[in-house]
């Protein structure tokens, strides 16, 4: 009696771990590094990289960060790229104009309604009042694929203001996310899962296997 209480145990342990395997992967699937709703920098960011927004950040091998930038605020165009932090900070003592720096490649997409989406690579990219865009970063692309290159690296955000010479802010929103531990602790919990619950078979079909070879 007491053998099948501790089976009974283990085996909802077993299926336990595998329920909870894809959860653990869906809610640490990604963390936010960066949310703020609107970022408010001045136009004179269009002219001086000092005065642009920055986010530094680094990734490692086969890791990628995701970034939501959108404006909805009239007369307003932002642009965003990403730079190599060392290349960035030379830059930046420099107080270099963002507009001519050669920024990394990343793929961007943008979903409408109705619309299968799709994805393209550049080095930059821009929006205006209503505009949205949906970026994955590796470090390099190929086509609309990601290249993994670990490193550090800047988002850099600098835009303009078209309104009235006194309207000089520019206003954007922009969430950073990054490859969480979602993947490691799916994959980790479901070999646990399975393999609490293999070695149960096992050791009922070994206790069977005794307990008919004593009879004989």
């Amino acid at each position: 009696m007491v053998k099948k209480k501790i089976s009974m145990i283990i085996f909802i342990v077993g299926v336990a771990l595998l329920i909870t395997a894809p959860i653990l992967g869906y809610f640490l699937d990604k963390s936010v590094l960066y949310e703020r709703k609107p970022v408010v920098i001045d136009e004179d960011s269009d002219d001086g990289l000092q005065s642009a927004f920055a986010y530094p950040f680094s990734i490692g091998k086969d890791q990628k960060i995701t970034i939501e930038f959108s404006v909805y605020y009239a007369n307003v165009t932002a642009t965003l790229k990403i730079l190599g932090k060392g290349y960035y900070d030379q830059q930046k003592a420099l107080n270099s104009t963002p507009g001519g720096l050669t920024g990394q490649d990343f793929v961007y997409s943008r979903f409408v309604r109705g619309q299968s989406p799709s994805a393209d690579s550049d080095d930059e990219r821009s929006i205006t009042y209503n505009g949205y865009w949906y970026i994955e970063f590796a470090g390099d692309t190929d086509g609309g694929y990601l290249i993994s290159i670990p490193g550090s690296y800047v988002i850099v955000v600098y835009g303009d203001n078209d309104g009235p010479p006194a309207d000089t802010d520019v206003l954007f929103n922009i969430v950073i996310k990054k490859d969480g531990p979602g993947d490691f602790l799916e994959e980790l919990f479901y070999y646990l899962g399975a393999g609490v619950i293999a070695a149960l078979v096992l050791f009922i079909s070994y206790s069977y296997y005794k307990k008919f070879k004593g009879g004989r």
